[in-house]
């Protein structure tokens, strides 16, 4: 992303995930998706959806985060509470993993990597090209990799090889199954799955 002339987004639909709150973006985002707790402060999980929430960008959010976490649910300890029903915010229930089911194209896991998710909506709200900006494909250590320094608050010796596999696996899916055409903008970027093109021709 820091690579990349993002004024070029101006006025183009943009779907970001996770902590793109924390850039100072030239465009407010279209679309919000978030479908794990992972990736936020476990004590301000809350405070970085609303933030989204209430700057009327449209929503896509985990099943977990409306109402809580089941009690039986690991991750109760840290969604106990939900942020309730809004006009803007759309839920999408928990992902089994189930990497490659049978059935409808889209159900694939979205626990692999936040893009299935926001591929599925894309695909789903109608559009028919998905254009990818930031998605390098490649993962070293948490501040390398994260335009935050404190994307990660811990990491274990496993981080690089789970993520470069799972992201692999990712768009390995979308690749095979996506029915509108991807195509990847990411400077620098490392994945080989779908033709490059430059921000600047499109």
């Amino acid at each position: 992303m820091k690579n990349t002339n993002l004024d070029l987004l101006i006025g183009k639909d943009v779907m970001g995930v996770n902590k793109i709150n924390k850039l100072k973006l030239p465009f407010q985002l279209t679309y919000y998706v978030k479908v794990d707790y992972s990736a936020f402060d476990p004590d301000d999980w809350k405070g970085e959806i609303l933030r989204h929430v209430t700057n009327g960008e449209q929503c896509l959010l985990w099943d977990a985060f409306f109402a809580g976490a089941d009690p039986g649910d690991g991750n109760y300890e840290y969604i106990h509470s939900g942020i309730g029903d809004f006009e803007n915010v759309r839920y999408i229930p928990r992902c089994e993993h189930h990497y490659a089911r049978t059935g409808a194209w889209h159900s694939i896991c979205t626990g692999l990597n936040s893009i299935l998710t926001m591929a599925i909506w894309a695909v789903e709200l109608g559009y028919n090209e998905i254009v990818l900006v930031g998605c390098d494909g490649k993962f070293t250590t948490p501040p390398e990799d994260h335009f935050a320094e404190d994307y990660y608050k811990a990491w274990d010796a496993t981080y690089a090889e789970r993520n470069n596999t799972n992201i692999q696996m990712a768009h390995d899916l979308l690749a095979a199954k996506c029915p509108i055409p991807i195509l990847d903008a990411t400077v620098g970027g490392s994945l080989t799955q779908y033709p490059k093109v430059r921000l600047e021709n499109l």
